[in-house]
């Protein structure tokens, strides 16, 4: 969740979730379809394109950081060689967003997981961002995230200040 994934990228590409069918999900009230072999969700333009279009595409870095492919002789090596990674964006090409949209992203997973099961396996939410006051809103779609089997990551020093005295979110919820 994030600026996107360039999932054309030749270390990502192949590690990249492919929706196996078209499918229908409910965002924010508006049903939204999304073709067969799409790669995630747009929650900014609400479309089923999470194509990293940041100046700085932190995004695909931190996908790569994830599951770049291993052993390719290209770029670099992620931690996972072989994996399924869905691109979630909700950040814009200058790196900035909303905390509605973060949650529309996380909504979507949670119903591409209930809608497909094992072919969208979603099971870690990784989420190198920060920013903004506490929204209960958030709290509560993290809970509904943890209450379909997802992990929760979030970044824990982008502000470089002690999170326990000064409170930075989504680090500072208390959330599994």
């Amino acid at each position: 969740i994030d600026t996107g994934v360039n999932y054309n990228h030749p270390d990502l590409a192949a590690n990249m979730w492919s929706a196996p069918t078209q499918f229908t999900v409910t965002i924010a009230g508006q049903p939204i379809t999304c073709a067969a072999g799409t790669h995630g969700f747009n929650a900014i333009t609400r479309v089923c394109d999470p194509m990293d279009d940041a100046a700085t595409p932190h995004g695909s870095h931190v996908a790569g950081t994830i599951g770049a492919v291993g052993n390719n002789g290209q770029g670099i090596t992620g931690v996972n060689w072989v994996t399924s990674m869905m691109g979630l964006k909700f950040l814009g090409a200058n790196g900035s967003g909303s905390t509605s949209d973060a949650i529309l992203a996380i909504d979507f997973a949670i119903q591409a997981k209930n809608i497909f099961g094992a072919a969208a396996n979603v099971r870690v939410l990784n989420n190198s961002w920060g920013g903004g006051g506490y929204s209960q809103a958030l709290v509560d779609e993290i809970t509904a995230a943890n209450n379909a089997n997802m992990l929760f990551v979030v970044a824990a020093g982008n502000a470089h200040q002690n999170i326990d005295t000064t409170p930075d979110y989504p680090a500072s919820y208390t959330n599994p």
